[in-house]
């Protein structure tokens, strides 16, 4: 989150948001940051003041209305179903769990033998076929 980074007080507040967003996440709901800067009147050029972050706003972005039910008739048709997704992988896990997918997601990192739990040390093709999709945010 830059906007976390333009904040004065970043140090004293940087784990307290960071965990916020984790349990937003978990909802299935992204974080938009928000902080504010005075500038001196009459003056838009100026640098203004230090960036106060005041809080967190949470966004629901649901997948399209048909989803579910394209996923659930792809696997009728013997299609194996993945998401990829650029959320973060409690929304990615969350998201799957809504459209019938489950929650066995992967960080894309483990797709590279990057993932620290362990999961990188499976073979590729085991990985790809055993998971419901991979995120590439963690």
């Amino acid at each position: 989150m830059w906007i976390l980074n333009l904040a004065w007080n970043k140090t004293d507040i940087e784990r307290r948001v960071h965990s916020i967003i984790d349990k937003f996440a978990e909802r299935g709901l992204r974080s938009l940051g928000v902080a504010r800067q005075e500038v001196p009147a009459g003056n838009n050029g100026s640098p203004g003041g230090p960036w106060e972050f005041i809080g967190l706003l949470p966004l629901f972005d649901p997948p399209c209305h048909d989803s579910a039910e394209t996923i659930r008739r792809a696997r009728e048709l013997g299609v194996s179903v993945k998401m990829i997704t650029g959320d973060q992988l409690a929304i990615g896990k969350e998201t799957g769990r809504r459209l019938g997918m489950g929650t066995n997601m992967y960080p894309s990192s483990s797709l590279l033998g990057e993932n620290k739990d362990g999961v990188g040390a499976l073979p590729i093709e085991e990985l790809i076929e055993n998971a419901g999709g991979f995120a590439t945010c963690s």
